[in-house]
């Protein structure tokens, strides 16, 4: 049986890029040069201040090409969004993980799940879609749907599973995702996206998600 695609990192059918024919782009190829011109404006100068006309600009490429490739600037900031998920995630397995002691997985995707948290450029992109969404309600629905929409799904359907195999047990897998990644990503992240500490050590953020893990696991044991 052919492996099927984890929606953390590849997306699912309700998923527009997926859909896109060059979807995800080769390294080096006109829509990657695209998408890196567009990530750059974005962290350099808002959400607001970049143009589809400036973003052909740094890419070097006709407006013409650009618009081939990117419909509008909200699926621009998704696709860099996808990009950035897909560089720390891999091409992961899900149904491993369902086959997986429940500890062990959770422990394996929390670790991917706050070093991509934490991550220097996910930061930024944080700090971009908070600062502007107000504005630009299109941009606060293009990094949801590209980013923390995708997590809940992927970890919803393996809280699901792990619930019908007897695990866990849980009322509402959905609500065990939202509160196993609140968890991890824990009251931390909002002092360092405000700058009031620095980004944890890799021993750190490997402790976060320890005790997460166990936690977790006391609470909804069967």
């Amino acid at each position: 049986m052919e492996k099927q695609p984890c929606p953390l990192s590849s997306g699912d059918d309700t998923d527009p890029l997926a859909k896109l024919p060059f979807w995800p782009p080769e390294p080096g190829s006109k829509p990657a040069l695209i998408l890196e011109a567009a990530g750059t404006l974005f962290l350099e100068t808002g959400y607001g201040a970049v143009s589809m006309d400036a973003v052909a600009r740094t890419a070097n490429v006709s407006k013409a090409t650009l618009y081939a490739y990117f419909r509008s600037k909200e699926e621009l900031f998704a696709a860099m969004i996808n990009c950035e998920c897909r560089r720390h995630l891999g091409d992961l397995d899900c149904e491993g993980f369902t086959r997986m002691d429940i500890a062990d997985a959770l422990r394996h995707l929390g670790r991917l799940f706050i070093r991509l948290l934490f991550s220097p450029r996910a930061l930024a992109v944080y700090r971009v879609a908070v600062g502007e969404s107000h504005r630009f309600p299109e941009l606060a629905k293009a990094f949801y749907n590209a980013g923390p929409s995708r997590w809940v799904d992927g970890m919803t359907a393996l809280m699901a599973e792990a619930d019908r195999s007897g695990k866990l047990r849980l009322t509402d897998p959905k609500l065990a995702a939202e509160q196993f990644l609140g968890m991890v990503r824990s009251h931390r992240h909002m002092r360092i996206v405000t700058g009031l500490e620095p980004v944890p050590t890799e021993e750190q953020m490997d402790a976060i998600v320890d005790s997460a893990v166990t936690l977790f696991c006391r609470g909804y044991a069967p």
